[in-house]
């Protein structure tokens, strides 16, 4: 019985709502006197309790001359709070994203430093819900009780490298090139996206032993670094599907940036 209490009580029923109910389901058709000598409460406070339901609908009055009350069918009660719950949350939802939307400060943070840039990445992760996107050449196990913490939640975890990496034991999906080349420069960069939402974006300075990096949820930084990681493994995929790279001189438009 006191589990069923509690439950009503969580479903927006007052306590004494919930022994009512419960009363009425268990006896069948019953007045408010009836009632409220078998719960030993008050009645005036049972019959304001019983107009309070029959306002909302979780019992019928059956008679007004006597009021003669029955508890309204379970399955129909419940169908129609959930309903009410659905379209009440629904508009919530729509209202309190759009403020909250206004109200969001976008934030630029700069970072500086390996070890702080390391602690932001598994800060992020730690807060990810939905999925993850990774763009690195960082030993992949410096985030293993991250990555696990993430897999025990379903957070979705893809990540691309040029590098080979060592993956093993870790429950994530890994698209790498495996580019020997590569392995003379690690760890030389990291790119995070998390759940569409926030980025960070981190390298080593050329020529020197200074990391720095952004983090952001700006939207367009977001969008941006998660399109580039997506880019990277679909031209792996293609590599993969030809049996060659697909980037060759036809393709390539002779900028600077290709010159690097």
């Amino acid at each position: 019985m006191g589990d069923i209490l509690e439950c009503l009580c969580k479903l927006n029923f007052t306590s004494l709502e919930a022994k009512i109910y419960i009363t009425l389901l268990e006896r069948g058709k019953q007045s408010g006197y009836q009632i409220a000598k078998k719960i030993n409460m008050s009645r005036p406070s049972v019959y304001a309790a019983l107009n309070h339901m029959y306002e909302q609908g979780s019992v019928l009055l059956l008679s007004e001359d006597v009021q003669i009350y029955e508890a309204q069918n379970p399955v129909i009660l419940f169908s129609q709070l959930k309903k009410q719950f659905s379209k009440n949350a629904d508009f919530a939802l729509s209202n309190l994203q759009h403020l909250y939307e206004n109200k969001r400060e976008e934030r630029f943070t700069n970072l500086k430093g390996f070890d702080t840039i390391v602690a932001n990445v598994k800060s992020l992760l730690q807060s990810a819900e939905k999925e993850v996107y990774m763009n690195t050449d960082f030993d992949l196990q410096l985030f293993s009780k991250e990555f696990k913490t993430l897999r025990e939640r379903n957070v979705r975890i893809v990540i691309f490298s040029f590098s080979k990496l060592d993956h093993d034991g870790l429950d994530i999906e890994f698209y790498t090139h495996n580019d020997p080349i590569c392995e003379e420069q690690r760890p030389s960069r990291i790119m995070l996206v998390a759940d569409i939402d926030v980025t960070i974006v981190a390298d080593k300075s050329q020529g020197k032993d200074n990391w720095f990096g952004t983090i952001t949820n700006n939207a367009l930084m977001v969008s941006i670094m998660a399109e580039h990681i997506h880019n990277d493994i679909y031209l792996l995929k293609l590599k993969q599907k030809y049996g060659k790279n697909i980037m060759d001189d036809k393709i390539l438009l002779d900028t600077m940036l290709e010159r690097r």
